[in-house]
Protein backbone atom coordinates (compact mmCIF):
# COMPACT_ATOMS: atom_id res chain seq x y z
CA UNK A 1 0.00 0.00 0.00
CA UNK A 2 1.28 3.48 -0.89
CA UNK A 3 2.06 5.90 1.89
CA UNK A 4 0.02 9.05 2.26
CA UNK A 5 1.38 12.44 1.30
CA UNK A 6 0.24 15.73 2.81
CA UNK A 7 0.73 19.26 1.60
CA UNK A 8 0.34 22.70 3.02
CA UNK A 9 0.22 26.04 1.23
CA UNK A 10 2.11 28.83 2.99
CA UNK A 11 1.64 32.51 2.15
CA UNK A 12 4.90 34.38 2.68
CA UNK A 13 5.20 37.97 3.90
CA UNK A 14 6.36 39.04 0.42
CA UNK A 15 3.05 37.86 -1.07
CA UNK A 16 4.46 34.73 -2.71
CA UNK A 17 3.42 31.19 -1.84
CA UNK A 18 5.29 28.02 -0.90
CA UNK A 19 3.98 24.46 -0.98
CA UNK A 20 5.34 22.12 1.71
CA UNK A 21 4.87 18.43 0.83
CA UNK A 22 5.44 15.83 3.57
CA UNK A 23 5.59 12.07 3.01
CA UNK A 24 4.55 9.55 5.68
CA UNK A 25 8.15 9.10 6.87
CA UNK A 26 8.30 12.77 7.84
CA UNK A 27 10.52 14.08 5.05
CA UNK A 28 9.38 17.47 3.71
CA UNK A 29 10.10 18.99 0.30
CA UNK A 30 9.23 22.54 -0.73
CA UNK A 31 8.15 24.27 -3.90
CA UNK A 32 9.03 27.87 -3.10
CA UNK A 33 8.26 31.27 -4.52
CA UNK A 34 5.06 30.74 -6.49
CA UNK A 35 3.85 34.21 -7.46
CA UNK A 36 0.07 33.79 -7.63
CA UNK A 37 -2.68 31.54 -6.35
CA UNK A 38 -3.27 30.20 -9.92
CA UNK A 39 0.42 29.18 -9.97
CA UNK A 40 -0.19 27.28 -6.72
CA UNK A 41 -3.26 25.59 -8.20
CA UNK A 42 -1.30 24.45 -11.28
CA UNK A 43 1.50 23.05 -9.11
CA UNK A 44 -1.05 21.23 -6.93
CA UNK A 45 -2.78 19.78 -10.01
CA UNK A 46 0.55 18.28 -11.07
CA UNK A 47 1.15 16.95 -7.55
CA UNK A 48 -2.31 15.35 -7.50
CA UNK A 49 -1.66 13.68 -10.87
CA UNK A 50 1.71 12.34 -9.71
CA UNK A 51 0.34 11.00 -6.45
CA UNK A 52 -2.63 9.39 -8.21
CA UNK A 53 -0.21 7.63 -10.58
CA UNK A 54 1.66 6.29 -7.54
CA UNK A 55 -1.52 5.33 -5.72
CA UNK A 56 -0.62 7.58 -2.80
CA UNK A 57 -3.42 9.45 -1.05
CA UNK A 58 -2.89 13.22 -0.99
CA UNK A 59 -4.06 15.03 2.14
CA UNK A 60 -4.47 18.79 2.36
CA UNK A 61 -3.36 20.45 5.57
CA UNK A 62 -4.74 23.87 6.59
CA UNK A 63 -3.60 26.92 4.58
CA UNK A 64 -1.07 29.00 6.50
CA UNK A 65 -1.14 32.78 6.19
CA UNK A 66 1.55 35.22 7.19
CA UNK A 67 4.26 32.59 7.66
CA UNK A 68 7.62 33.86 8.80
CA UNK A 69 10.32 33.79 6.17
Amino acid sequence: MARSVSYQVVQRPDGHFDIAVTVAGGRTQYRKGLATRPDVDRALDLLRDLMAACGAPLIEEPFLRDAAE
